[in-house]
């Protein structure tokens, strides 16, 4: 069957069957002193942010976020958590002298870089630490989130996006990463998808550039080339999914993308 086939069939599934809203399964994983073993899990809403990071500070924010539990209570969140540059190289796969560097280089990016998230009442904007540290002779960071993001990553039971830490290891574009955590905040329930994970989504371009944290500075054909053609072709060589891109004009400009996506290969990701 043709994936327009497939997207056929599951939109009249959709159609006819209102998902219900209801408490998450009780199938999370428990936080691991092994962060490798972690996953990583917020707020849709956190999920389509506006924002831009690098991949070093993109690598060492998830890293951090994967040891809340998600379960927890806003304390959880408020504590001091602490990012030690073995664990870092274990995730990633870097060496430890590189993981020191990089998680030094990356303090400044999680103090001051703006995130703008949708709210019930329009977007507010607020930092992702409300303090970070480097230990120098100790080969770690130690963070505190901003108070302002704690509704993002606790007591979430409908509407968030989990994955894995370990299924971004490979990725080597921040772009590609931001690109996988929005296919994971729109993908389908998985009975309306065969158990597959699968979706679609309707956006603009401006708002996907905004999420991607994309440069205005950016012609369409970069942004094609340089940031949607590289994250289609590593989710597919590192992930198995396969993307598909529907270009919509308003006269002479591309002004909105249908973006079709299907696993090629089985991910297993917590319902939401």
């Amino acid at each position: 069957m043709s994936l327009e086939s497939k997207l056929a069939e599951w939109e009249d599934r959709i159609a006819l069957n209102e998902l219900k809203k209801q408490k998450a399964p009780d199938s999370r994983l428990v936080v691991s002193r092994d962060i490798e073993k972690n996953s990583v899990t917020k707020s849709n809403a956190l999920a389509r942010a506006y924002y831009r990071f690098n991949l070093v500070e993109k690598r060492a924010m998830e890293a951090l976020i994967s040891q809340i539990n998600p379960e927890g209570n806003s304390q959880d969140v408020l504590q001091t958590l602490t990012l030690k540059a073995t664990d870092y190289a274990k995730v990633y796969n870097v060496t430890p002298k590189s993981a020191y560097r990089e998680l030094e280089a990356a303090v400044s990016g999680l103090m001051h870089r703006v995130f703008s998230v949708k709210g019930v009442r329009g977007r507010e904007e607020f930092t992702l630490m409300s303090n970070a540290q480097y230990l120098e002779g100790q080969g770690a960071i130690t963070c505190s989130f901003n108070s302002y993001i704690v509704k993002h990553l606790v007591d979430l039971h409908v509407k968030f996006t989990k994955y894995p830490l370990k299924t971004t290891a490979a990725f080597k574009s921040s772009y590609t990463w931001r690109f996988y955590e929005l296919l994971v905040s729109w993908a389908k329930h998985p009975k309306f998808t065969d158990g597959l994970f699968a979706g679609w989504c309707n956006i603009g371009v401006d708002e996907l550039r905004k999420m991607l944290g994309v440069p205005e500075s950016y012609q369409w054909i970069n942004f094609k080339n340089q940031v949607i053609a590289v994250a289609q072709k590593e989710l597919e060589s590192n992930l198995g999914i396969s993307m598909e891109f529907k270009y919509f004009k308003t006269g002479k400009k591309i002004t909105s993308i249908k973006i079709i996506f299907l696993e090629q290969e089985k991910i297993t990701l917590t319902e939401s």
